[in-house]
């Protein structure tokens, strides 16, 4: 039983996604090794009951979080202490922005549930597989 439960813990320790804090450095990142930014917006305080379920039933998934750690740079900022660019301007929490290059390509507002936010991932590697097939004509 405690070999299970240790290999459990073990498993969740490395589902979580490995987010960068600062935009501009995962920007510089992104940039660096061309890939797109995964930008995740909450809010803290006061605490959103949206944000804190989009992470722990979604983003934490082990197929979700390994996902988006393999295709993406993600960012996670705090929507009123954290800077980014005037152009990402999230009315509601949680706001995620897919950016490519300087480009916004997808913005997912609110809580997904898993297989709906697949979706939209779904849909993103279809845009990113357009833009690319477009780039090389």
């Amino acid at each position: 039983m405690k070999k299970i439960l240790l290999l459990m813990v073990s498993l969740s320790l490395f589902a979580s996604i490995h987010w960068i804090d600062d935009f501009d450095a995962a920007y510089a990142k992104a940039k660096k090794v061309h890939k797109p930014l995964f930008v995740f917006i909450h809010r803290l305080y006061p605490p959103c009951h949206w944000c804190e379920r989009m992470e722990r039933e979604t983003l934490d998934d082990a197929n979700i979080s390994h996902y988006i750690d393999a295709h993406f740079i993600p960012v996670k900022l705090e929507k009123s202490t954290s800077f980014y660019p005037e152009e990402l301007t999230p009315k509601y929490v949680p706001t995620i922005y897919i950016i490519q290059g300087d480009k916004v390509i997808k913005t997912i507002v609110g809580f997904w549930n898993v297989n709906d936010f697949a979706s939209d991932l779904a849909d993103v590697e279809r845009i990113l597989h357009d833009e690319s097939n477009t780039s090389k004509e």
